[in-house]
């Protein structure tokens, strides 16, 4: 994508009263963008799957090309809720490259190579969650993007609010 894509992408999501819609933007907003890949967020049971369809022969770049969409729409994704959203599993549409040992810092979980698509699968009750980002954070942010990419992201809400159910049944 041109420089400031990724900006242009996370400003048009940022609106969205739900993670659900923002990724559902997102997804929808790069299509006007970029026509080689196309992303699809859909709900399987209990899971959300956030999906690349490659539209074309993505060349020696298509490694780089699927890791780096989904690590972006991920990390973007967690810091937009201020939560981690721990992966139900990660799948990609070729065969495993020899540093396939690196996918399971960048997609913790569940990582299978040779599958039908490349996607992310999620517990879909974080689409649910509002976002807690202002565009000021989004500035911010923007100046710092690289981590999200390459870095787990910290907390987990769902998982906090699980615990304080629990405690507060005792």
């Amino acid at each position: 994508l041109p420089w400031g894509s990724y900006g242009l992408l996370a400003r048009a999501s940022l609106p969205a009263p739900t993670l659900g819609l923002a990724l559902a933007r997102w997804c929808r907003h790069h299509g006007l963008l970029a026509q080689d890949i196309v992303l699809h967020l859909a709900l399987r049971g209990e899971q959300a799957q956030l999906a690349i369809e490659e539209r074309r022969d993505l060349g020696p770049l298509r490694e780089f090309c699927l890791v780096s969409v989904l690590r972006n729409i991920h990390g973007l994704a967690c810091w937009y809720i201020d939560s981690r959203i721990p992966l139900l599993g990660a799948q990609f549409a070729y065969a495993a490259p020899p540093h396939a040992d690196a996918y399971a810092v960048l997609f913790p979980g569940p990582v299978a190579f040779d599958a039908e698509r490349t996607a992310l699968h999620f517990d879909a009750r974080y689409l649910a969650l509002p976002l807690r980002r202002d565009e000021a954070a989004l500035c911010q942010m923007l100046q710092h993007a690289l981590p999200l990419t390459v870095r787990q992201y910290r907390r987990d809400r769902l998982l906090v609010q699980r615990v304080r159910q629990l405690l507060g049944a005792l």
